[in-house]
C-alpha cells in the first residue's frame, strides 16, 4: 500500500503544469520525428508563415513507424525505440494534445521507476525499508521529475538502466554466495541482462555506460578473486557474465554503422564549444548529483542574487547535516553499499574522464547523468535505514525539504527548460505593437525547434500582429544577414525585427553588413531588455 502511495505521488507531481510551457528545442525534435516528420519541410532562406514553420508539428495521415525510423536516422543522432513507441503512443490523442501526451509518455515511465527501483533495494539489500526508501526519494527526486516533466526518452533509459543493475545484483548475488537461487537460474537473467542491455542502447546511446560501469566494477573483482570472500575466477557464474558482456558488446557494435554517420555531427558541436576548464565540470557534477534528492527555486533570471546566494547556503548547511546523518562510509553498513558506492564512483570516473580526455563535456546538461540516479538514490536510502533507527525526526525532515525541492521543480524555478521560448514570446507580445519578424541563423534542427518553440507560444495567446520567420542557412556566397536584408527589401515599414541567436560572422570576416538598400532601423540597447534562458537577442524596430 505504502508503495502504491508512494508511485501515486511521484506521478501526480510528474503530470504537474505538463501542457504549461511551450516545446523547447529537444522536445520539438520528439514531437516532429515521433510523427515522422522531418525538418527538412521547412523552407530555408526566406520569409515563411508561422503555419509553415510548426507544420512538421502537425500530424499526418499518411506517416507511419517506417517515416519515423527514415527520418529519425537520417536527420538525428538518437536511437530510434523511444521515438517508435512514442509514435504508437500519440495515435491515441488528438492534434491539440500532442505535446501533453508526448510529455504524459515521459512522464508515466518516470512513474515506473518508483515501483522498480523498490524491486532493486528489495532485491539487492534484502530490507523492506530500504526499498521504502528508495521508492520515496525517486518519487520526489527533482532530477527524476526533471526528466520525466519533458518529452524526451531519458526516464525509459533510467527505467532500462535499473533492469539492467537488478540483473547486475542477481550476478553479484550468485557470485557471493553458493546457495543462491539466482545460480539456479544463471542462463534466465543472463538473457535478461543482455536483451535490458540491448533496449537500453537502442533508447539512447550513453546507456551504454550502464553496462559499461558494471562491467568495470565485476571486473576489478574478478581480478582480485573475490568479492567479500573467495570466489574462484572459474565459478560457473562468471560463465553468465562473460556471455552477457559479449551479448552486450553486440547489441552495442550493431549500431556503429549509425555512429559513423553522425560522428562529426554538428547537433554535438555543443559539447565541445568553448574553453572546458578545469573546475566548471567538478562544479556541475556535483551540483548534478546534488539534485538528484535535493534542489531549492534558483533560477538567476527571475531571483535576486541575494535570494541566490542564501539559498545556496541553506542548501549547503542541509547537505552537511546529511552527510552526518547518513554516516555513508560507516563500517557497519551491508557490503552492497560499498558495492554500489564502487558503481557510483566508476560512473564517476568515467562521466569526468570522459570530458576532460576527450574534451567532450558529458557535465554541461544534468539529463546526460541518468544513469547515475537510481544508484545514487540506493546509496542515500541504504544510509537513510540506519539514519530511521536513530534519529527519525531527521528524515522526516528531509522528506519536507525533498517535497519542496519537486515542488521548485514543477513551478519552472529551478531546473529551467533549456530554452524558455515562453518568456521570450512574452516579451516580443508585450514589446512589438506592429508586424514581426524573427530571425535566426540556421545550422540544424535545433535553430528551427527554438523558433518553433516561440511562434508555438504567439499562437497559443494570439497575438495580434502579423509573423514572419526566417532560417538563414549561410552558404560561402551569401552571409545571414545578407539573406535577411533582401528579404526585408519586400515589406513596408512598420515592422520589428527580432534578431534570435544570430550570427552575422559565421562565414567570414566580411562582417555581414547589411545591404544598401536595407531600411534604416532603430536598435533596442540590449540592457532594456531582459534576459532569457537559451537565447541571445535583439530588437530592432523599422518606422
Amino acid at each position: 500500500m505504502r508503495l502504491f502511495a508512494w508511485f501515486l505521488l511521484g506521478l501526480v507531481l510528474r503530470c504537474i503544469g505538463l501542457g504549461t510551457l511551450p516545446p523547447w528545442t529537444d522536445e520539438c525534435a520528439t514531437l516532429v520525428f515521433s510523427l515522422g516528420n522531418s525538418f527538412l519541410e521547412v523552407p530555408l532562406n526566406e520569409f515563411i508563415s508561422p503555419q509553415q514553420l510548426l507544420e512538421p508539428l502537425q500530424r499526418s495521415s499518411t506517416a507511419g513507424l517506417g517515416d519515423v525510423w527514415q527520418h529519425l536516422m537520417s536527420e538525428s543522432t538518437h536511437p530510434p525505440l523511444y521515438f517508435l513507441l512514442n509514435h504508437l503512443w500519440l495515435q491515441g490523442f488528438p492534434q491539440e494534445q500532442l505535446l501533453w501526451a508526448s510529455r504524459a509518455f515521459s512522464a508515466l515511465w518516470g512513474a515506473l521507476t518508483i515501483p522498480a527501483l523498490y524491486g532493486l533495494a528489495k532485491r539487492s539489500f534484502a530490507s523492506e525499508t530500504v526499498a521504502q526508501f528508495a521508492a520515496a526519494l525517486m518519487a520526489l527526486s527533482p532530477l527524476g521529475i526533471f526528466l520525466a516533466q519533458e518529452a524526451r526518452h531519458y526516464t525509459l533509459a533510467i527505467l532500462l538502466a535499473i533492469a539492467s543493475f537488478y540483473a547486475f545484483t542477481l550476478a553479484i548475488e550468485s557470485l557471493i554466495h553458493s546457495h543462491s537461487p539466482a545460480r539456479q537460474w544463471l542462463w534466465g537473467w543472463t538473457f535478461l541482462w543482455i536483451v535490458v542491455n540491448g533496449l537500453g542502447i537502442a533508447v539512447h546511446y550513453f546507456f551504454g555506460l550502464v553496462p559499461l560501469i558494471q562491467g568495470l566494477v565485476l571486473g576489478k573483482h574478478w581480478l582480485q578473486g573475490w568479492l567479500h570472500e573467495p570466489i574462484p575466477r572459474t565459478a560457473k557464474p562468471w560463465r553468465g557474465v562473460g556471455v552477457a558482456a559479449v551479448g552486450t558488446a553486440v547489441t552495442g557494435l550493431v549500431w556503429l554503422p549509425v555512429w559513423g554517420r553522425f560522428a562529426d555531427s554538428d547537433l554535438t558541436d555543443w559539447v565541445t564549444d568553448g574553453d572546458l576548464g578545469v573546475f566548471p565540470p567538478l562544479g556541475r557534477t556535483i551540483l548534478w548529483l546534488v539534485s538528484m534528492v535535493l534542489m531549492a527555486p534558483l533560477d538567476a533570471l527571475v531571483f535576486p542574487l541575494w535570494w541566490i546566494v542564501i539559498t545556496g547556503l541553506v542548501l549547503l548547511f542541509i547537505l552537511w547535516k546529511l552527510w552526518q546523518l547518513l554516516e555513508v562510509f560507516a563500517p557497519h553498513h551491508p557490503p552492497q553499499s560499498r558495492i554500489w558506492l564502487e558503481v557510483c564512483l566508476v560512473g564517476l570516473f568515467l562521466f569526468l574522464g570522459i570530458t576532460y580526455l576527450t574534451g567532450n563535456d558529458l557535465t554541461l546538461a544534468p539529463r546526460f547523468f541518468f544513469p547515475l540516479l537510481p544508484v545514487v538514490i540506493l546509496i542515500l536510502a541504504s544510509g537513510l535505514e540506519s539514519a530511521w533507527k536513530r534519529q527519525p525526526k531527521h528524515v522526516y525532515i528531509l522528506a519536507g525539504i525533498a517535497l519542496l525541492g519537486s515542488l521548485s521543480v514543477v513551478t519552472n524555478f529551478s531546473y529551467l527548460q533549456h530554452h524558455r521560448g515562453d518568456r521570450l514570446a512574452q516579451v516580443i507580445r508585450q514589446t512589438s505593437d506592429v508586424p514581426v519578424v524573427l530571425a535566426t541563423t540556421h545550422k540544424h534542427h535545433g535553430q528551427t525547434g527554438r523558433l518553433q518553440s516561440i511562434a508555438w507560444d504567439l499562437a497559443k495567446f494570439n497575438f495580434p500582429h502579423p509573423q514572419m520567420f526566417l532560417l538563414a542557412h549561410p552558404k560561402p556566397s551569401y552571409y545571414p544577414t545578407d539573406i535577411l536584408a533582401q528579404e526585408l527589401q519586400n515589406i513596408p515599414p512598420p515592422f520589428d525585427v527580432w534578431y534570435i541567436n544570430f550570427h552575422a560572422h559565421k562565414l567570414g570576416d566580411r562582417g555581414g553588413q547589411f545591404d544598401a538598400n536595407e531600411p534604416i532601423g532603430q536598435r533596442v540597447p540590449r540592457h532594456q531588455l531582459p534576459k532569457i534562458n537559451g537565447y541571445r537577442y535583439d530588437l530592432v524596430r523599422y518606422r
